[in-house]
């Protein structure tokens, strides 16, 4: 939000959002710092949907999608130019100057890119390195960043976690729901402000998400002092051969996971195979977070599934 008021135009506004199959409405009208309420009433008032989903590299052309921003750019603009206000304060206040990390799950380095310009626009002397699980930057970085089980030098292990990059996001998910913005109290002290929790209303998905996180403690702990002989990725092997190659108990596992960005979206198919439209089948086999589970949870046959995974990649 910070950065959108300097975008000249609605392609131009479009090169912060993260990339996805598909965008819908609604998580444009989040991606321009309206709220679900909002949403809705826009909605209303422009006649279109918020679930009406456009591929990613369709956007840019959308008719729907560039009313949205040109109608509303005066206050996109001004709402960007307050959250700028406020983000300066908030780094001000915690000290974010000289050398900083930037410590995220991955993986395409975003997050890093647009405090890079942020902190540029601005003139602070502000260094940022990034660290991640898994880092292969979309756009080009002036910092330097750091994989744990890849980077753009050694790449290998890209596709082997990428299958199930929603499953590890998931793994590491904090509780107390997103940053969305900034705003000022009344003392002028700049503060996040945050998205309710995803599963605040679903203690099933909480507790479930709480026991695998106690678990993978768990792991880490007996596995430490092994880290002089043993190498870090061969202590992932095992999370790894699950994301890639899951039985049917571990779909089973997750059959109740689900992200919620604008739509809900299931990890693992929630019906049977000739249930499915084909193209419903395949929309929803594209939105999964965990492509190789969805696969095994419909087919339910011992299947290379992520052979096939690597072949829809190429």
């Amino acid at each position: 939000m910070p950065l959108l008021h300097r975008c000249t135009d609605f392609a131009d506004s479009l090169q912060y959002l993260p990339r996805q199959r598909f965008i819908s409405l609604g998580m444009l009208l989040a991606y321009y710092g309206f709220s679900a309420d909002e949403q809705e009433k826009l909605a209303a008032q422009g006649g279109f949907r918020t679930d009406t989903e456009i591929p990613y590299e369709q956007l840019s052309s959308d008719a729907a999608a560039r009313r949205i921003y040109e109608e509303n750019r005066d206050i996109i603009c001004q709402r960007s130019l307050e959250q700028d206000a406020c983000l300066l304060r908030y780094l001000s206040q915690v000290g974010i100057n000289g050398k900083c990390a930037v410590a995220d799950v991955g993986w395409h380095g975003n997050m890093q890119r647009y405090l890079e310009q942020f902190v540029r626009m601005h003139g602070l002397d502000v260094r940022l390195e990034g660290f991640y699980i898994g880092i292969a930057p979309s756009a080009p970085l002036e910092t330097p960043v750091n994989g744990f089980l890849y980077d753009c030098t050694h790449s290998e292990m890209r596709k082997r976690l990428l299958c199930f990059l929603g499953v590890t996001e998931k793994l590491l998910q904090s509780t107390e729901g997103s940053a969305a913005g900034y705003r000022l109290t009344e003392d002028g002290t700049a503060v996040p402000v945050l998205t309710a929790y995803e599963y605040a209303g679903d203690r099933q998905v909480q507790y479930a998400i709480r026991s695998w996180q106690h678990g993978a403690l768990r792991y880490v702990q007996k596995h430490a002092g092994k880290l002089q002989t043993v190498s870090d990725r061969q202590l992932a092997e095992p999370l790894l051969r699950f994301g890639m190659h899951p039985t049917l108990r571990e779909t089973a596992l997750f059959s109740f996971f689900y992200n919620t960005d604008g739509s809900k979206v299931y990890f693992t198919a929630q019906k049977p195979l000739f249930r499915f439209r084909p193209k419903e089948f395949i929309h929803a086999l594209a939105n999964s977070p965990w492509k190789t589970g969805f696969m095994k949870s419909v087919f339910r046959l011992p299947l290379p599934y992520y052979t096939v995974y690597r072949l829809l990649r190429k």
